[in-house]
């Protein structure tokens, strides 16, 4: 049976917009600290860690520029494949639930995560031929002005909160969309803490210019793996709940105060 063809999600449905008016009441809305300051752009590629399961949740709830979600294609399957893929590799593999907490939760959260995930526009990753369809859709999303949102941790053995490696799938597209459309993407590590609410946006990077400079995709991920382990060594070693970071290049230190209660959010 054919797919219907991929379409972007501008806006979220009222229905969602209700869970999410909800959860906003329990979940505190991060400080958004940019360090480059001034705003972010509407087409760019996010690389955010996952924080457990709580990260992509709070980037579709509070992230200044909406973006579009990479995620397990068995997760835009049918209910035996997304229960499947919850109990065996989310919750089991990753978050380390025990047989009896992975079951419930994945029995439970598999009847509405498929609404939830099209609700979003999620874009199913592969390793095979079928990564063309990630490609396409991508290129879908940005060619309209928006942005991707791509968790590249290694997490086979679970989510941490500094990851030992960054999987290379932004690299492809990135490079795949320079090539169709000339330009070079910015891309953005963004560390999201728990537990001081913050979200810290690096400096971009720009994937074809690193390439152009000699740099291998290997060395281009370490590179990104490393931007993004400054942004977490900044928040993670003041013991003080404050803004100043001792961010460089003039960074606007409260970001997230300046873009309170901006359109952006409810873009």
């Amino acid at each position: 049976m054919k797919k219907n063809a991929y379409k972007v999600k501008y806006k979220r449905n009222i229905i969602f917009r209700i869970i999410g008016n909800f959860l906003k009441i329990f979940i505190r809305k991060p400080v958004v600290i940019n360090v480059s300051g001034g705003e972010l752009p509407e087409r760019a590629i996010y690389l955010m860690n996952h924080e457990g399961a709580r990260g992509p949740m709070v980037f579709e709830l509070y992230f200044p520029r909406k973006a579009t979600p990479w995620g397990a294609h068995e997760m835009c399957g049918n209910y035996k494949e997304r229960w499947k893929y919850l109990y065996n590799v989310f919750y089991r593999q990753k978050l380390h639930y025990g047989k009896l907490r992975s079951f419930v939760t994945a029995t439970l959260f598999a009847i509405i995560s498929g609404w939830l995930y099209r609700s979003v526009g999620l874009i199913g990753t592969y390793h095979d031929a079928r990564l063309v369809e990630t490609i396409r859709n991508s290129f879908t999303v940005l060619e309209n002005n928006r942005s991707i949102v791509i968790f590249p941790e290694d997490s086979e053995k679970g989510y941490k909160e500094m990851p030992a490696a960054f999987n290379r799938g932004f690299i492809t597209l990135s490079k795949l969309y320079c090539k169709k459309t000339g330009e070079d993407l910015p891309v953005y590590t963004v560390y999201y803490s728990k537990k001081k609410s913050k979200f810290v946006v690096g400096k971009p990077e720009y994937v074809n210019r690193l390439l152009s400079e000699g740099s291998n995709e290997q060395e281009i991920a370490d590179i990104l793996l490393e931007r993004y382990r400054e942004l977490y060594e900044k928040i993670s070693r003041n013991g003080r709940d404050d803004d100043n970071c001792s961010m460089k290049d003039g960074a606007n230190k409260d970001f997230g105060s300046k873009i309170a209660g901006n359109k952006l959010l409810n873009s």
